[in-house]
């Protein structure tokens, strides 16, 4: 049995294989379209990453630059702190050598404090004494007229204020002072300091107590008195030392051609060395002025002429007040 010649033809086989692989090479790769898109999904995730990282970095630049500007911001205010912290140490502190008396500071609490406001009033050549409060910051003297009253030797023209440093010590000669304004009816004077007992320069402010409102003080009410009682004075070379007594409000007195509330009682005496003292309330404010009597059965009782009585009839520029 012999082959067909056209089966094995060579061009038939050609052809058929040509055309079988033709197909195959015509049949599109998986791979590559894989390929593709993965190339296509590349470019649109690396301009989102792109963009993405662009945002970021311009967030952080922005957060930076505020976070600077905030710990500036804080710097500068600790600066400006401590800077006023220093600036306010600096206007406060007062040097040690300073005067007291030439600092407001100072002088503001020597308004609660009558230890260097209550003075001695001293008529060397009356050989007589008293107390006396300084009421004012220009160097002004609250006192009895009885104090510095004239013996009709003129023995008043010279007048010694004394002052202590504390109450263990003797008062000490510090000022001289005149005579500016007296009443005999109330027996209110004021003395207005003029210059040191040994010359130097005078201080340009006073220690001195501040004016209280005697319309408030109640029966009841405690009062302290501040004075130099004469029961221990010795003579002028050896006065006698500060003192302080306390007593409550009993009652109030009229006075005729005065006021219904002409007088403030004590119910304890007060000596005469205190005449011219200051009283005070509780909150250390001066209501009244101690005047020891001697007529009568007001003997047995202290009394003090009410402050608001005394600003009545003298200027209040003489006064500093409380208010």
């Amino acid at each position: 049995m012999g082959f067909d010649d056209d089966f094995l033809d060579d061009e038939f086989l050609d052809d058929e294989l040509d055309n079988g692989f033709e197909d195959l090479y015509e049949t599109p790769n998986f791979f590559d379209d894989i390929i593709e898109l993965f190339k296509d999904i590349d470019k649109k995730i690396y301009i989102g990453i792109v963009a993405f990282a662009i945002i970021v970095l311009s967030f952080t630049i922005v957060q930076n630059f505020n976070f600077t500007k905030t710990i500036e911001g804080v710097k500068n205010t600790e600066l400006d702190e401590n800077s006023q912290s220093v600036e306010n140490t600096t206007t406060t502190t007062i040097p040690t050598n300073t005067s007291p008396a030439t600092t407001a500071s100072t002088n503001k609490k020597a308004t609660t404090d009558p230890l260097r406001s209550t003075v001695m009033v001293a008529l060397p050549d009356c050989e007589y004494m008293g107390s006396g409060t300084i009421i004012s910051k220009s160097g002004y003297i609250l006192t009895n007229e009885h104090v510095i009253s004239d013996d009709g030797t003129f023995c008043n023209d010279y007048i010694v204020i004394l002052t202590s440093e504390s109450g263990e010590k003797d008062p000490v000669p510090e000022y001289i002072a005149e005579i500016v304004e007296q009443s005999v009816a109330l027996d209110i004077a004021i003395l207005e300091i003029i210059g040191t007992y040994d010359g130097s320069p005078l201080p340009k402010v006073f220690k001195n107590m501040c004016v209280g409102d005697s319309d408030l003080v109640s029966q009841g009410d405690n009062l302290l008195i501040w004075g130099y009682p004469d029961v221990r004075w010795v003579n002028f070379d050896t006065p006698g030392r500060i003192d302080v007594s306390q007593g409550f409000v009993s009652g109030f007195d009229a006075e005729t051609g005065l006021s219904e509330k002409a007088w403030i009682s004590l119910s304890s005496t007060i000596s005469s060395g205190n005449s011219g003292g200051g009283a005070y309330n509780e909150l250390g404010q001066l209501v009244g002025v101690p005047t020891a009597v001697f007529q009568g059965n007001l003997s047995s009782r202290g009394l003090l002429r009410p402050m608001n009585l005394v600003l009545d009839y003298f200027d209040s520029f003489y006064f500093e007040s409380c208010k």
